[in-house]
């Protein structure tokens, strides 16, 4: 049988511009939705990130207002009331490394945001720390040029019942982060907030329009 040129090359989509057409469109098309897949993936990574990093934020805030509470207590079986009785300052410095541990924490996810609500919290938390400044080198505390905060532990270990209070007892840097720390940790769950419904209005405009991934294998 014999067959013909023309025959061989309708088969094999030679010299067709229907055909050519056809696999132009498939690749746009298959380009189109690649793209859209990749994008729609590091936007994806991006959000995540954010979202962890506004969810570390709230935590570290809630720990540090937490701590602070108990540092800044005046009842009879407050830390420093225990401290004061007994002359153990154990209790006392075991949270103030605590303290300084989530405060670098809500220092560096602030530092991460990055935005102009979490800069003025950040100038806050700098401002009070600068105030405080001898009071806390008195207890080995000191603040570091990125805004966190460094411990030296035979300076704490040896600082008086008199200088931990007036550092971290009631009226103290404490006491002022605490309040900051409540207005961090608002705005990490506003961020949240916004994060979560950013997402599902992005997500409510790409369903069902053409080229995007929901139509890959429409």
């Amino acid at each position: 049988m014999r067959v013909s040129r023309g025959f061989m090359s309708a088969m094999l989509g030679l010299n067709s511009n229907k055909n050519s057409t056809r696999r132009s469109r498939m690749m746009d098309r298959y380009n189109t939705n690649t793209a859209n897949r990749f994008l729609s993936t590091q936007s994806a990574n991006k959000t995540n990130s954010t979202q962890s990093n506004y969810l570390s934020m709230k935590e570290n805030a809630g720990e540090v207002q937490s701590i602070a509470s108990k540092l800044t207590d005046t009842g009879e079986d407050s830390l420093f009331a225990k401290a004061e009785e007994s002359g153990d300052t154990t209790a006392v410095t075991n949270q103030i490394k605590d303290f300084v541990s989530k405060y670098n924490g809500m220092v560096r996810n602030l530092k991460s945001s990055g935005g102009r609500v979490d800069n003025s919290y950040l100038n806050q938390l700098n401002a009070n720390a600068k105030m405080y400044r001898s009071a806390l080198q008195a207890t080995g505390v000191s603040q570091n040029a990125d805004g966190t905060l460094s411990v030296n532990d035979k300076t704490l270990a040896g600082a008086s019942v008199e200088q931990l209070k007036k550092a971290w007892g009631p009226g103290s840097f404490a006491e002022k982060t605490n309040s900051a720390a409540k207005n961090v940790q608002s705005n990490a769950v506003n961020g949240m907030s916004n994060l979560i419904a950013n997402s599902y209005s992005n997500l409510l405009r790409g369903y069902g329009s053409k080229g995007n991934y929901f139509n890959f294998w429409s």
